[in-house]
């Protein structure tokens, strides 16, 4: 029978994989209630001394892996395509910020040439005086109401991104993982080892009972 449960199976210390997040202090209280449990009884010791156990570094499988390599461009390219996405939105409300600063001083010189010239604006028609009142509201609140839209855009597109490369790091790792789980299972059972541990929980072994290398040889 091949020891092996995708579940729990470990790239680091920290790294969230399909069946959740394992720590070396979890997986070495795991590995010790194994060999007590198996110690314990006369016959299962037996059974161990007769069962081939291999390591592996996971940590380096991972790092060489070129299938991680792949993923990690992929992701920076949908992560620089979020964030030029945001700077467009950025662009736009920059560029609406100055042309509302113009308004406001254009409003401002307007207000101070009409204090000058009061005879003018007495001598012109009400209806001329109500037009260009109801111009100037509307040109002072279209901008406003872009710039709500234009602050909400940019919030939703920031939320996107954010919860977008967390879906493809998580798919990717799922990917990543199982491609290394099976070649371990692969060399496992071509070695004939019932167990494969990784080597930073491993205390002492052979260099002949480390299956990096072939493991990943698989994975080309």
């Amino acid at each position: 029978m091949v020891f092996y449960n995708r579940r729990y199976f470990l790239v680091k210390s920290e790294m969230t994989i399909i069946g959740g997040q394992v720590h070396k202090k979890d997986v070495g209280l795991w590995a010790l209630v194994i060999i007590c449990f198996f110690l314990s009884v006369p016959s299962r010791a037996e059974m161990i001394s007769t069962q081939k156990i291999a390591f592996a570094d996971i940590e380096e499988i991972y790092s060489r892996f070129r299938m991680k390599e792949l993923a990690e461009k992929e992701i920076e390219l949908r992560k620089e395509k979020y964030l030029s996405e945001i700077r467009q939105v950025d662009e736009k409300i920059r560029q609406l910020e100055a042309s509302i600063a113009l308004e406001e001083e254009r409003i401002v010189v307007s207000v101070s040439t009409v204090s000058a010239e009061t005879s003018q604006i007495v001598n012109s028609t009400t209806s001329q005086a109500s037009t260009e009142i109801s111009t100037a509201t509307v040109k002072t609140v279209t901008p406003a109401e872009q710039m709500e839209e234009l602050k909400n855009q940019k919030n939703l597109l920031s939320a996107e991104a954010k919860e977008g490369l967390k879906n493809i790091k998580s798919e990717y790792m799922s990917q990543i993982m199982g491609r290394i789980y099976d070649a371990c299972a692969e060399a496992a059972k071509e070695g004939g080892y019932a167990l494969i541990i990784d080597k930073s929980n491993a205390v002492y072994g052979i260099p002949a009972t480390d299956l990096t290398e072939r493991i990943l040889e698989k994975l080309k």
